[in-house]
């Protein structure tokens, strides 16, 4: 937004959040504390008080945000406010525009389920604490936040998903695409557990290099950028192979699941990291 355009109200949605219009006469949507206390439309919003503006990246977010609020009490829409803030600040990065609907949407229900007693227990808790450090973090602080405001008791689980949401925005990328990813690692975890029957040491941080490396082999894989071959990996590998037989065919496993899965040829390289990650944890368990 250029500095000194002058932007008027055409419709308050609430005394924080109205619909104006950009330079191209589209329909933006505009943020900040008491923006709209006491004004109507065709009141000029005070400049100082914008904190954020929504564009139309996001396909119909004026009629989105005129339709979840129409349904959610306005408190809902000041606590997302305030965790996202909150998370910016301690991930140190912005997020896509549809977390401020998807995540205020999911708060509301969240406290809905919880007054009707109704939980759902999150399957992906243990993976998400690991796979996202810093946006579980940020979540349990979400977590003490919402269940101070709305008097609740959510459990942990509900800070798993609150990550989910944290992860979803930050890679503009899609919460199926998140919880496929995350769901991907889990099955792979369970694979190399299942081999070699043993539990894994969660705090150690061979566990945690595994499952970072799963993380990022799976993006590659969904992203189809897979690792490339040098010399040195294809002599390495055949070394690996033979020294390390039992990882190795446990990662031969991981790849027919994947491929049986999503149709992906796990290529040698990958093979070869995975390997090395499966025997150092495998070590540290014996």
């Amino acid at each position: 937004r250029k500095r000194g355009m002058v932007l008027k109200i055409v419709k308050v949605l609430n005394n924080n959040v109205v619909i104006s219009l950009n330079e191209k006469g589209e329909d933006i949507i505009v943020m900040g504390s008491g923006i709209a206390f006491q004004k109507k439309r065709g009141d000029t919003i005070e400049e100082n008080k914008v904190e954020r503006i929504f564009s139309q990246q996001v396909p119909d977010l004026a009629a989105k945000f005129q339709k979840i609020l129409h349904e959610i009490p306005g408190e809902y829409l000041e606590i997302t406010e305030k965790i996202i803030e909150n998370a910016r600040k301690k991930l140190e990065h912005d997020f896509d525009d549809n977390i401020y609907l998807s995540l205020m949407d999911h708060i509301h229900f969240s406290v809905q389920r919880y007054r009707e007693g109704m939980l759902i227990k999150n399957q992906l808790l243990t993976e998400t604490k690991m796979m996202y450090r810093g946006e579980y973090e940020a979540a349990k602080e979400a977590l003490e936040l919402i269940n101070k405001t709305f008097e609740t008791e959510l459990p942990e689980d509900e800070a798993g998903f609150i990550a989910f949401h944290f992860v979803n925005a930050g890679m503009n990328g899609s919460m199926e695409d998140t919880v496929q990813r995350t769901r991907i690692v889990q099955d792979t975890l369970m694979i190399i557990r299942n081999y070699f029957k043993m539990e894994f040491q969660e705090d150690s941080p061979d566990y945690y290099r595994l499952v970072t490396h799963l993380k990022f082999f799976v993006q590659r894989m969904m992203d189809k950028k897979p690792l490339t071959a040098t010399d040195g990996d294809r002599q390495l590998l055949e070394l690996v192979e033979n020294n390390y037989k039992k990882s190795y065919e446990c990662v031969r496993r991981i790849a027919k699941y994947i491929h049986l899965e999503f149709g992906y040829q796990t290529s040698d390289e990958e093979k070869l990291y995975l390997t090395i990650h499966i025997e150092r944890v495998r070590e540290h368990n014996a």
